[in-house]
């Protein structure tokens, strides 16, 4: 079963791909812009309760506040 969710609700340790960045035109230039395109896989390194999110894209890390990381949908993988 696929499933579906918000990175903020995604645990640390957790994988996943985008697939597909919710919100204004703004937010999705931004998000973008750093990198975070649908079919990017991600993975979660600390999942922001309290503060950023902090994510891995290949090699590079990323901390991302918990509006923007609302609006990044993920596909969990296993």
């Amino acid at each position: 079963m696929v499933m579906y969710v918000r990175l903020t609700q995604m645990r640390e340790g957790e994988k996943g791909v985008v697939v597909d960045i919710r919100g204004g035109p703004g937010i999705r230039q931004r998000l973008l812009g750093i990198g975070i395109t649908p079919g990017t896989k991600i993975w979660v390194i600390k999942a922001g309760r309290p503060g950023p999110y902090i994510i891995a894209i290949g090699n590079m890390r990323l901390a991302i506040g918990h509006g923007a990381a609302d609006k990044i949908i993920i596909r969990r993988e296993a």
